[in-house]
């Protein structure tokens, strides 16, 4: 393996090393719920594809929990790995992913026993109710899976192998392909077979981690070590991302109630096939940040507080040039790609579906061209250990401006005015990110770096 310099080598080609598999790693992770959704709607149909998108406030809140201790944890291990104390990093590594085998076990089950009455309070109808069921139920039970997989994957990208994690990644995502396949059309188990997939695609993927960190070939490897409060520290560092991803739940909850209220399953639908875009141009922008991440952390942690400087500069005028780009294909496209996931039947039973979803993808994308500027910005904070002013930036781009400008903007514009709401928040959170950063650069640690 090529020996690798955080602290010495040229940005550019550092990032460049850590967002390209990253990036490869993540869109294979995106592609579970677009291939769910490809899969669901040519095998079974729109009411299932409905059913899938009144789920979706549940995966980040699933997501959110792994956050606590993935972001968290990873900014750690990279801060003492750059200070040289490789037996502490590796006591991290062994404490959080204990914890989270056996709490996610938990947390599983429990949700398992409740699945009905979760079901009814994301908002599902009588007539999609047992589908919904049927899914959670299987996702519930694999939901330590959930959890222990994108913790491996981000510690052994800290560990300074990306290119595994994207292996792993890939393996999850082709996994998730053939058994989709293999349980929709050949042995035919209906919507479960969506939810079946994914567990089985990320617990071969964790087999593929587990090989490097057992071989004890990294500095990261397992030792005999609960320490609670490495694992308290790495949930406090952890908590930006976390709130930001049950934040994206509740988004999400309160658009499917709202566009439940005014247009139905229509509007679910709708929001959905626009969210399998959203997908890939949201994971796109969290590689970006991801690629900063071990850098900004071992450069702070050896005290390079000019470098740490230029590296976020760096993300961020990247993140703004890719964005841009991104946005003019969904424009030009969006139709296009909204039309692989609809079938000839639905599109008989309404013929203007494509045009009133490409002109969402329009309007919601919005959000995305100034998304990249506020995740770059929360996630580099966490990596130099100020959780805090990530948290606000976070809160401000999902739920915070969102909750209250969904009903204002709804009441007086209808359907338009759903569907800005949650881009006009994004743009509306630039401000607070160069309040936030303002004060980092220029009154916190960073003045005299």
């Amino acid at each position: 393996m090529r020996k690798i310099d955080l602290g010495l080598g040229s940005i550019p080609r550092l990032f460049f090393y850590y967002f390209f598999p990253s990036l490869f790693a993540m869109l294979s992770m995106s592609t579970y719920n677009i291939v769910d959704g490809f899969f669901v709607s040519h095998a079974l149909g729109k009411d299932s594809v409905a059913a899938l998108g009144i789920t979706w406030p549940i995966f980040p809140v699933l997501i959110a929990f792994e956050l606590l201790f993935s972001i968290g944890g990873a900014s750690l291990i990279s801060y003492y790995l750059g200070k040289g104390e490789q037996g502490r990093a590796r006591e991290i590594f062994s404490s959080i992913v204990y914890f989270v085998f056996v709490i996610g076990l938990l947390i599983g089950f429990v949700l398992f026993l409740f699945t009905q009455e979760i079901a009814l309070f994301l908002g599902s109808s009588e007539r999609i109710l047992p589908l919904v069921e049927e899914y959670l139920r299987i996702i519930f039970l694999g939901s330590f899976v959930i959890f222990l997989h994108p913790i491996l994957d981000l510690f052994v990208v800290n560990d300074k192998r990306p290119v595994l994690a994207m292996i792993s990644m890939f393996v999850a995502s082709l996994g998730n392909i053939v058994f989709n396949y293999l349980f929709l059309f050949v042995f035919d188990l209906g919507i479960q077979a969506s939810a079946l997939s994914t567990i089985l695609g990320n617990l071969f993927a964790i087999a593929v981690l587990l090989v490097h960190f057992l071989s004890k070939k990294g500095d990261l490897f397992f030792v005999r070590a609960m320490r609670v409060k490495y694992i308290f520290r790495s949930a406090k560092n952890g908590i930006p991302a976390s709130v930001a991803e049950v934040s994206t739940g509740i988004v999400m909850f309160l658009y499917n109630k709202t566009l439940m209220q005014t247009l139905g399953e229509k509007g679910v639908l709708i929001y959905t096939v626009t969210m399998y875009g959203g997908i890939i141009f949201f994971t796109i922008l969290i590689s970006i940040a991801q690629g900063i991440q071990p850098i900004a952390s071992f450069n702070y942690g050896a005290n390079q507080l000019q470098r740490v400087k230029k590296i976020y500069s760096f993300g961020l005028l990247f993140s703004l040039c890719l964005s841009g780009c991104l946005y003019a294909l969904f424009f030009f496209f969006g139709k296009d790609f909204a039309n692989l996931f609809l079938g000839k039947k639905i599109l008989l039973e309404d013929w203007d579906l494509l045009d009133h979803i490409a002109l969402v993808i329009r309007i919601w994308f919005v959000a995305y061209l100034a998304l990249g500027i506020n995740m770059v910005s929360s996630i580099f904070l966490q990596s130099i250990q100020r959780p805090w002013g990530a948290l606000l930036i976070t809160i401000c781009y999902t739920v915070g401006f969102t909750s209250i400008l969904l009903p204002l903007l709804a009441s007086r514009f209808g359907e338009i005015g759903i569907w800005s709401a949650y881009p006009l928040s994004c743009v509306l959170t630039i401000f607070i990110v160069g309040i936030v950063i303002y004060f980092e650069f220029k009154k916190g640690d960073f003045k005299n770096g």
